[in-house]
């Protein structure tokens, strides 16, 4: 596998918004940093943090936590080092509220102020407001299916797999993403033509191992450079979902077959356009890093 990208997630509670109501939400957002250590992509991804409250504040009246997950990717040309960052924006579920599809994200002004960013940020998205709490899903990526718990470091060619639960019965699938923004579809499994993984309630499932579930496909974690980063995002709802329109993989640098891929942007809208369909969806990230 390779390596992923920057994600920013927000989680809401609304208030004043009809229950499943898709609506266009807006802000503008002045982020002054505290913390002189701070480095301007994660001032950035703050930035646009922020204002995703404020615009779902503004739009509902209501209170917001917030997950970020960020990462710098380095590159190397020639005798120069690089730094690059992509900041990609989604909803991820709380109670009663959801940010659902980020149309724009713009930086309107970064200065460095006696070493401190500031960064005005315009943002606009499409948020929900819903009334029924979501399954409360329960699952770690380990390398060790003895693990309850494992850490998020895995080394070259650790194996992968994933413990799984619902309280509820349903449908499920699994990707990976790449920094390149490629896609991976680790679940159903590439032998598979459905677009969903059936999962009963209150069952504890191990993932991509043989010896746990007949005819799973297995797999390895890789990294080409000292350290690399993946995304792991696991898709569930009780009712069932059509299939990403995903195609063929490719080959590794180690010259393996790879699970079927799509865009990172194609498989943004499609999850876009099936929560926006379907309110019961939850959608769940995981970042690991793979070293050497």
């Amino acid at each position: 596998m390779k390596r992923i990208l920057t994600f920013l997630w927000i989680a809401s509670i609304a208030a004043f918004c009809a229950a499943g109501e898709i609506v266009r939400v807006s802000a503008v957002y002045e982020y002054a940093s505290n913390d002189q250590n701070e480095t301007p992509i994660q001032a950035e991804a703050n930035a646009f943090k922020e204002a995703k409250i404020k615009a779902l504040e503004d739009r509902f009246g209501i209170d917001v936590t917030a997950v970020t997950q960020s990462l710098m990717v380095n590159r190397v040309e020639g005798d120069e080092a690089k730094t690059e960052t992509n900041v990609f924006s989604m909803g991820e579920t709380a109670v009663r509220g959801e940010w659902i599809e980020t149309i724009q994200e713009k930086v309107l002004e970064k200065n460095y102020v006696n070493g401190f960013w500031v960064i005005k940020v315009r943002v606009e998205g499409k948020a929900r407001n819903y009334s029924t709490e979501k399954a409360d899903i329960q699952y770690v990526f380990v390398k060790d299916v003895q693990d309850l718990e494992s850490p998020v470091t895995f080394r070259d060619g650790n194996d992968l797999f994933l413990r799984f639960s619902t309280p509820v019965a349903g449908y499920m699938c699994v990707y990976l993403v790449d920094e390149e923004q490629n896609a991976y579809c680790l679940l159903p499994y590439m032998s598979r033509q459905t677009g969903s993984h059936p999962v009963e309630a209150n069952k504890d499932y191990v993932f991509f191992s043989e010896r746990y579930e007949r005819g799973a496909q297995e797999y390895t974690v890789n990294c080409e450079r000292s350290s690399e980063q993946n995304m792991l995002l696991v898709v569930f709802s009780p009712n069932e979902f059509t299939k990403a329109a995903d195609k063929q993989g490719g080959k590794n640098f180690r010259d393996e077959q790879l699970p079927r891929e799509l865009s990172y942007a194609a498989l943004m809208k499609w999850l876009a356009k099936n929560q926006t369909k379907d309110p019961d969806m939850v959608v769940r990230s995981t970042l690991i890093t793979i070293r050497k």
